[in-house]
């Protein structure tokens, strides 16, 4: 089972080894443009701040690029668990996974 684990603090859990860690947007768009993943374990506030408009990228702009993805006819990961203390966040993610990535 491949597994990617989207986190800019936690690791995971040794059970779960081996996985890609990815700790930002960026770094998680690499990982999903490269790899097919069973899983993605997913956080919320990533903390990054590196786009051009200085908003934070998130998990949930992670979730979004796999909707593009999707539309485009490309493969994307068919489960997903959540590492986010957010509770909006996770809402929020869950809903646009059951939409369109369903």
């Amino acid at each position: 089972m491949k597994i990617l684990w989207i986190d800019d603090i936690r690791n995971p859990p040794k059970d779960l080894l081996p996985v890609d860690i990815a700790r930002t947007y960026n770094e998680a768009i690499e990982y999903l443009s490269t790899f097919e993943y069973d899983v993605i374990y997913l956080d919320h506030d990533l903390g990054d701040f590196s786009g051009e408009d200085g908003r934070e990228r998130t998990g949930y702009d992670v979730v979004m690029w796999l909707v593009e993805r999707k539309n485009a006819g490309l493969y994307v990961p068919p489960e997903y668990e959540f590492l986010t203390a957010n509770p909006i966040g996770k809402r929020n993610m869950i809903g646009v996974i059951e939409r369109y990535l369903r």
